[in-house]
């Protein structure tokens, strides 16, 4: 556990000189309280056998929804550092495991690994991965976009593309029945609907304003036709308007 926490307080450590805000006695500072915290944290959280037990309680993580990271907030305030003179992205996961040390730039970005420890203390090759895992991460991070930019240009790429090859529209299948009403098509231009014929044996009305005219013949003129108005429904026999007999009486 000595070794990854070293490797990881050495990398933060790295980074923020990077972003030039600490002097050396700061970021030593920084350093010390930092790998204290992480001792505190991970003593019991730490399984040589099954490293991926534990692995999202020991990792390291800024994006929007947690902009801060509480151990590194943490190690600057027992330094008396302040958190954003570390320079460190507003995305960044770091994984903390037994014999491993891995980060990510982004939230959608592909982790990488920082060093691999394999159990080896005298690793001469520890700085050089460590200085390029930083220029890589720094490179990546500043060259690359957010999780926020990914989306909107991946929106905007899928738009783009589907302008320029826009499938035709499809149109739904037409019921097999004439008289159907479901003949239109969604997606398609809608062609023209029936135009129905009056009804030539309608009888005329004289709310329609037709006159009738008696033919002479031997059955006498029709009466005018009222205006149909539903009655309501028949509850039972009644004497008046305000008293009801009972269907039950004998």
């Amino acid at each position: 556990m000595k070794e990854e926490i070293a490797a990881t307080v050495f990398f933060v450590a790295r980074l923020a000189k990077k972003h030039g805000k600490l002097d050396r006695a700061q970021r030593e500072k920084f350093a010390v309280a930092l790998t204290s915290v992480l001792f505190e944290n991970y003593k019991n959280h730490w399984y040589p056998d099954n490293p991926s037990k534990g692995q999202a309680f020991r990792c390291l993580r800024m994006n929007k929804a947690q902009v801060r990271d509480p151990v590194l907030e943490q190690a600057c305030r027992q330094s008396d550092i302040d958190y954003d003179d570390l320079g460190l992205p507003k995305e960044m996961t770091i994984w903390v495991d037994p014999g491993e040390v891995s980060c990510r730039y982004g939230e959608k970005s592909t982790p990488f690994c920082i060093t691999q420890l394999e159990g080896q203390k005298g690793d001469r090759e520890f700085s050089r991965r460590i200085n390029n895992a930083v220029e890589r991460a720094s490179s990546d991070y500043h060259s690359g976009t957010s999780s926020d930019e990914e989306a909107g240009n991946t929106s905007i790429s899928s738009s783009n593309s589907s302008n320029l090859s826009a499938p035709e529209p499809k149109s739904i299948p037409t019921v097999s029945n004439p008289n159907s009403v479901y003949q239109f098509s969604e997606f398609g231009p809608p062609t023209t609907m029936q135009t129905w014929a009056p009804y030539s044996k309608r009888k005329p009305y004289v709310g329609d304003g037709y006159q009738h005219v008696s033919s002479g013949g031997q059955y006498p003129p029709h009466k005018s036709f009222k205006n149909y108005r539903p009655s309501y429904a028949f509850s039972g026999p009644r004497i008046d308007k305000y008293h009801w007999v009972s269907k039950t009486r004998s």
